[in-house]
């Protein structure tokens, strides 16, 4: 009988586990009910009859829901408050669950009304974002612009901000996320930055050639041939005009941009045509190039100044880039909505992928950069129809060449 204390002592120890077991149980779960609104069943069994915690555990559950409905409630009134806007917002809980996105946020990362609750980390697929999550915790606020990967969408650059959000809506440490989309910023910063190495060197080019042949010719112009004279002078000349296209182009951008409006005259736009082309017929016939007009548009109205510059813009653009044109027409019809002016040439033309930036700002293809161009021709193009209402658009012409198609609203 020596063996029976053993076996009271090994009972008396399975009991006293397994008691401590459900105690713990139970304090986990009355932990997770009043802090996080834990919605599982409570504890029951003997033991917390025995310790009489039934209606201790009742009281709490009771007290859990209602603190998830509240939470719930202020949790669609902030959701109804940010659906209007345009940023994206997002709100992330403590366990690093999608708690809340608006429809801004769910366009951005391509997120449907299902993804709400799941992890969020494989949802924006962004290790600089989870980053800022964390940084957020530690430092209850912080921004940082990152590069989103959103294969196979388009990648962009967003302005993110966070910060710890209302506990009462969604627990303690949660947080909320504004999120921008400054991808256009982002490519204006880089042409900018472009725009400033080429200018840069467009105007040092010029510069350095006319201060080169101007000290030239008054050194030595008593010794010099007038073959030379003349040729230093022709240089001195196109370096001149050089610089003034680049200077009219860039003052160009700045009255268009500060133009409170037009002043439309019927036929303007036929009358701009007929005098540019008279213009540049030198220009043209130096060139080799033939200028043919086809304007049949009746119902042509434009600001007779802003019509010119539009013109002028366009054949100057098509005689500096389009390499072995022969031909460059401009014509007109009447559409529907207005008129169609379209200038086309029948040169190289430019690959199918830049079409979409010939209009953007200090974009220059290739050819512009040999050519020298700065970048301007099209962008005032573009801004010179859009200041009428209109748009400018650029197709590949066939067999070969570029078109430009200029819309411009009818006389009303």
């Amino acid at each position: 009988m020596s063996w029976l204390p053993w076996l009271l002592f090994l009972a008396v120890v399975a009991i006293a586990s397994w008691a401590v077991s459900e105690i713990a149980r139970c304090v986990r779960w009355a932990r997770r009910a009043l802090l996080r609104g834990d919605s599982t069943a409570r504890p029951r069994g003997w033991l917390v009859q025995a310790l009489r915690l039934e209606e201790l555990f009742v009281s709490i559950e009771s007290r859990s829901a209602n603190e998830s409905e509240i939470r719930a409630a202020a949790a669609r009134r902030i959701e109804a408050l940010l659906a209007p806007l345009t940023d994206a917002v997002l709100v992330v809980d403590a366990q690093d669950r999608l708690r809340l996105a608006n429809p801004a946020a769910r366009a951005l990362f391509g997120l449907n009304l299902a993804d709400t609750g799941g992890p969020i980390v494989p949802l924006v697929r962004s290790a600089d974002f989870i980053d800022l999550i964390r940084r957020v915790r530690v430092e209850g606020d912080a921004r940082s612009t990152i590069l989103l990967n959103r294969a196979p969408l388009s990648d962009v650059w967003i302005q993110a901000a966070g910060a710890r959000t209302d506990p009462e809506a969604f627990g303690e440490d949660a947080a909320i996320f504004v999120l921008a989309d400054v991808t256009a910023l982002k490519r204006l910063q880089a042409m900018e930055r472009d725009f400033v190495t080429n200018v840069s060197h467009d105007l040092r080019t010029p510069v350095t050639i006319l201060r080169g042949y101007a000290e030239t010719l008054a050194e030595d112009q008593a010794t010099m041939s007038a073959e030379d004279r003349g040729r230093f002078v022709q240089k001195i000349v196109n370096s001149v005009g050089r610089l003034q296209g680049l200077v009219e182009g860039l003052l160009a951008l700045a009255s268009l941009e500060t133009a409170q409006g037009v002043r439309r005259e019927a036929g303007a736009l036929h009358v701009a045509a007929r005098e540019v082309a008279e213009e540049f017929a030198a220009r043209c016939k130096a060139a080799g190039v033939k200028l043919e007009l086809r304007l049949e548009a009746a119902h042509s109205a434009a600001d007779p100044v802003q019509a010119r510059r539009l013109i002028q813009n366009l054949i100057d653009n098509a005689l500096a880039h389009a390499s072995g044109m022969s031909l460059l027409t401009i014509s007109t019809r009447d559409t529907q909505n207005g008129v169609e002016l379209s200038v086309q040439d029948d040169g190289a033309g430019v690959p199918q992928a830049e079409l979409p930036r010939l209009f953007d700002r200090f974009y220059r293809t290739d050819k512009s950069r040999k050519a020298g161009g700065s970048g301007l021709g099209l962008s005032i193009v573009r801004q010179v129809a859009e200041l009428h209402g209109g748009s400018a658009t650029a197709e590949l012409a066939h067999p070969k060449g570029l078109r430009i198609v200029v819309t411009l609203p009818g006389v009303e």
